[in-house]
C-alpha cells in the first residue's frame, strides 16, 4: 500500500454538540481554562483555544444550531474531527483520495491564525466525518 502524499501534523479541532452555550462555556472556561477565540452566532458556535488546538461548540438547542442536531434522540454529540495536514500539493491530496474512492462531501477555504487553508470533508467507513485541513 502506498503512503499518502502528506503527513498529519496535529488534531486541529473537535466539534462538540452541546445543549446550552452558557453552561458549556462556563465549564470549558471555568473548569478547563479554555479561552473563547471567536463566536459564530449564525451557526450557534464558539471556538475555544485549548493549547495548540481548538474545541468548537455548537449549541443544538439554538435555532441557529439546528444544522448540527442528530437525527434521533440520544444521537451523536461529536460532529467531526479535524486533522491539520503537513504541506503537500492540493492536486496530490485530491488524487490520493480519489484513488481510494474517498468522496469529498464538502469543501471550503478559510483564513486562520496560520494563514489560508483548504478544508476537505470526508467520511470514514463507519460514517464519521473527518475534516482535512491543508495549508495553502
Amino acid at each position: 500500500m502506498t503512503r499518502p502524499p502528506f503527513a498529519i501534523d496535529a488534531i486541529d479541532h473537535v466539534l462538540l454538540l452541546v445543549q446550552g452555550m452558557d453552561e458549556s462555556l462556563a465549564f470549558y472556561q471555568g473548569v478547563l481554562g479554555a479561552v473563547v477565540e471567536s463566536r459564530l452566532t449564525n451557526y450557534a458556535m464558539a471556538e475555544l483555544r485549548v493549547g495548540r488546538s481548538h474545541i468548537d461548540l455548537v449549541d443544538t438547542k439554538s435555532p441557529q444550531g439546528h444544522w448540527a442536531r442528530p437525527d434521533g434522540a440520544g444521537g451523536r454529540n461529536v460532529d467531526h474531527i479535524a486533522l491539520r495536514l503537513g504541506h503537500c500539493g492540493e492536486g496530490a491530496l485530491r488524487e490520493h483520495l480519489a484513488s481510494r474512492d474517498v468522496v469529498i462531501i464538502e469543501e471550503r477555504s478559510e483564513e486562520g491564525l496560520e494563514g489560508r487553508s483548504l478544508c476537505l470533508y470526508i467520511r470514514d467507513p463507519s460514517g464519521n466525518q473527518i475534516e482535512l485541513i491543508l495549508p495553502l
